[in-house]
C-alpha cells in the first residue's frame, strides 16, 4: 500500500441522488470513530471488491469508486491497512479526530476525487 494505491469505496444507493454522487459516500458514521472502510487496490480488484461486499456480505452497493493514497494525504488524511475476519483487503481512511463539518467538508474532496475517475464498477 503506497501513495498511488488506489482505494475502493462502495457507495450505497441511498448516497446517489438523481445519479450523483453524494459527500455522503465518504463521510465516516459516528460509529467508525473516524475510519472510513475501503478496498485496498493492491489486493483487489473494483469487480472484486464488489463482488465481495455484494454476494458475501449481501450488502447493497450502487457502485465502485476509488480515491489515491496520494488524494488522501493531499487532504491531511491517512490511510493504514486494517485486515478484517474475510476481508484481508479491508483498509480505512482515517479521519481522525475531526468535527462532523471538517469530515463533510473533506469528504466533498475525496467524492471529487473519485468523481474525476469515474465509477470504477460496474463501468457506466
Amino acid at each position: 500500500m503506497n501513495d498511488q494505491t488506489l482505494f475502493f469505496r462502495q457507495v450505497n444507493p441511498n448516497f446517489l441522488v438523481e445519479g450523483v454522487l453524494t459527500s455522503q459516500a465518504f463521510t465516516p458514521f459516528p460509529k467508525d470513530q473516524g475510519g472510513l472502510s475501503v478496498y485496498d487496490g493492491d489486493q483487489v480488484s473494483p469487480q472484486e471488491a464488489y463482488r465481495h461486499y455484494t454476494e458475501e456480505q449481501h450488502l447493497l452497493s450502487a457502485g465502485v469508486w476509488g480515491v489515491s493514497g496520494e488524494e488522501v494525504k493531499s487532504l491531511d488524511l491517512s490511510y493504514c491497512a486494517d485486515p478484517v475476519e474475510g476481508n484481508s483487503a479491508h483498509a480505512l481512511i482515517e479521519f481522525g479526530q475531526r468535527t462532523n463539518k471538517e469530515c463533510r467538508k473533506l469528504a466533498k474532496r475525496l467524492v471529487e476525487y473519485a468523481l474525476s475517475r469515474g465509477r470504477l464498477y460496474p463501468k457506466e
